[in-house]
């Protein structure tokens, strides 16, 4: 009876392993491309074109939406159409370029073409940024002090992008205030394609050791997202502004200026990250005068969403109040925290 008892345990035991491989495979997601590989795992996303499936033998693939034939995707999935609809449920290809959604709570079964899909499963929209926080202090021979803050926030979806910046240092030196400035800088923009947008943007600077009580550029312009991935980041842009100049000493200047900006970043090893923004403002009819800023940086992570951060920021004004220097360059060393 023991003996039985056993072999019976024995028998299910494989059984159920082999029940268990079986329905691994059988709910597996599968992709066909249109040389006639095929692919198994767990389709996570499709989004810009591109198709992201996660596999057990090669990790994440992704590849292009237009060199696929089918999909079988076995899992509740939300598809999002070129139109603003959104489908929720399993897809399969029912016929070439075809895509059937299978019907839930909402509205029955769907077929769609493939064309008309704008993505499937896109991340969940998310504000994102940072909090900087760096400072020095010597005493003896010479009392110096100074703090920097710095806090950047974003949210992306499909359609638009939402960015905020602010950065304040200050210092002193043997009681005396040797730096205060204030910087920032709010830019909306909408997407017209998963790469050409439009944008409306400001920045203002505040700054009495260079004659600048405030000093703003806003306006549209457009730009181009070239490349934005987890490894790296490239956009250009081209706009218009109006500008005002509030000075402390020197005559207030108000006017239009044409807008020129690069934004880069790049993550040249896991441990290290660089970044690089500039902005070129020429104005219009106002004799040669021109600003530039241009902040980078290196940033090394620590763990648990902290790094440490070296930053240089350089702030050029070609034609200062006479006793001022056109430019301005600061060095800033910060524990930065990521969310």
């Amino acid at each position: 009876m023991r003996r039985r008892m056993k072999h019976l345990s024995r028998t299910w035991g494989i059984a159920l392993l082999i029940l268990f491989i079986g329905a691994g495979e059988v709910f597996a997601d599968k992709i066909v491309l249109e040389n006639g590989d095929t692919l198994t795992g767990k389709v996570e996303r499709v989004i810009d074109g591109n198709l992201t499936i996660v596999t057990d033998y090669a990790g994440p693939i992704v590849i292009p939406v237009g060199k696929i034939k089918e999909i079988d995707i076995d899992n509740p999935v939300e598809v999002h159409l070129k139109d603003g609809e959104v489908l929720k449920g399993k897809v399969k290809t029912v016929e070439d370029k075809k895509l059937a959604v299978e019907s839930s709570p909402e509205r029955e079964a769907t077929t769609i073409a493939l064309e008309s899909v704008k993505s499937i499963n896109p991340p969940r929209v998310k504000w994102k940024g940072s909090i900087a926080a760096g400072g020095n202090l010597q005493t003896g021979n010479t009392d110096r002090a100074g703090a920097s803050v710095a806090v950047q926030l974003s949210r992306k979806t499909e359609k638009d992008r939402i960015s905020f910046g602010y950065l304040f240092n200050y210092g002193e030196e043997d009681g005396d205030v040797t730096t205060r400035n204030h910087y920032g800088e709010a830019k909306y923009d909408y997407f017209f394609t998963p790469k050409f947008y439009g944008y409306l943007g400001g920045d203002l600077l505040n700054d009495e050791f260079s004659d600048t009580k405030f000093r703003t550029f806003i306006g549209p312009g457009a730009g181009y997202q070239l490349w934005d991935d987890p490894i790296k980041f490239l956009l250009f842009e081209a706009g218009v502004a109006y500008f005002y100049w509030d000075r402390y000493e020197g005559k207030d200047t108000d006017g239009i200026s044409a807008r020129l900006g690069l934004d880069f970043r790049y993550q040249i090893f896991k441990w290290l990250a660089f970044n690089d923004k500039f902005l070129f403002y020429p104005t219009i009819g106002e004799g040669g005068l021109y600003f530039l800023r241009n902040e980078a940086a290196l940033t090394a992570p620590l763990g648990a969403g902290f790094s440490l951060r070296l930053a240089n920021i350089l702030d050029y004004n070609s034609k200062p109040e006479k006793g001022y220097k056109k430019t301005d360059v600061q060095w800033i060393g910060a524990l930065q925290y990521s969310f």
